[in-house]
């Protein structure tokens, strides 16, 4: 049974999970800086910066690359980074996001490290489970309001153009251009999902300029308190 769209008040900010919260921001904003530095050297220099699975699976995709499939078969330490770095963020969403849907948050959370453990013993498969825990959580922030229906539906988007059209394109179809620029845009409205969410993150966890009280008072705007 899929996770709804009902939605649920935002649950009170413990104490405890603070840390969690601001780890997570922290390691959102620093994936989404090595996404962009993996898009921004593709772009620049090639050759300085390497690349991340997505960057294969999009160069696969574009006509002139001549990249050769076998790169999708490396061990590579930065994909294995930046699976354990959404693992980290996946871990301080499903915290943030148990009481709307204490399940799915929990399945959420246990993707990226069961894909990094498929990874490193296949070389191929497991990168894919990041794109459906960034699905999975997307769709259960439908049913809260601490992150907005904007959030969600980016990284509904992300997910469904990076798993859809780059693995599943990249595997059942011939390399085409409209697949690579899906990949291109979904790996885009990825940096920005990120970005969205680890800055609330930050705010969850009191790291952010504006604090707990400016999150109590936008909860409470939220609420119809003020």
């Amino acid at each position: 049974m899929a996770p709804t769209a009902e939605r649920t008040h935002p649950a009170p900010i413990e104490s405890g999970g603070k840390g969690a919260y601001a780890l997570a921001g922290i390691a959102a904003l620093i994936l989404s800086a090595l996404l962009a530095l993996g898009l921004i050297g593709e772009i620049a220099s090639p050759t300085v910066f390497p690349d991340n699975w997505l960057i294969v699976l999009l160069k696969l995709n574009a006509l002139s690359s001549g990249v050769q499939p076998t790169a999708l078969n490396a061990l590579s330490l930065l994909d294995i980074g930046l699976m354990v770095l959404f693992g980290i963020v996946s871990l301080g969403l499903s915290l943030a996001l148990r009481h709307a849907s204490r399940i799915w948050a929990a399945i959420a959370a246990a993707l990226p490290f069961l894909g990094i453990g498929v990874f490193l013993l296949t070389r191929t498969a497991g990168r894919s489970a990041v794109l459906l825990a960034l699905l999975l959580l997307s769709i259960v922030m439908l049913r809260g309001d601490l992150f907005g229906k904007a959030a969600a539906w980016i990284g509904i988007m992300a997910s469904g153009l990076l798993f859809f059209a780059g693995d599943l394109g990249t595997a059942f179809f011939a390399p085409l251009g409209i697949i690579a620029a899906l990949i291109g845009i979904g790996y885009v409205l990825w940096m920005g999902w990120l970005v969205i969410v680890g800055w609330r993150l930050l705010e969850l966890g009191g790291a952010q300029p504006y604090g707990q009280a400016g999150l109590r008072n936008r909860n409470a705007r939220r609420n119809g308190a003020v």
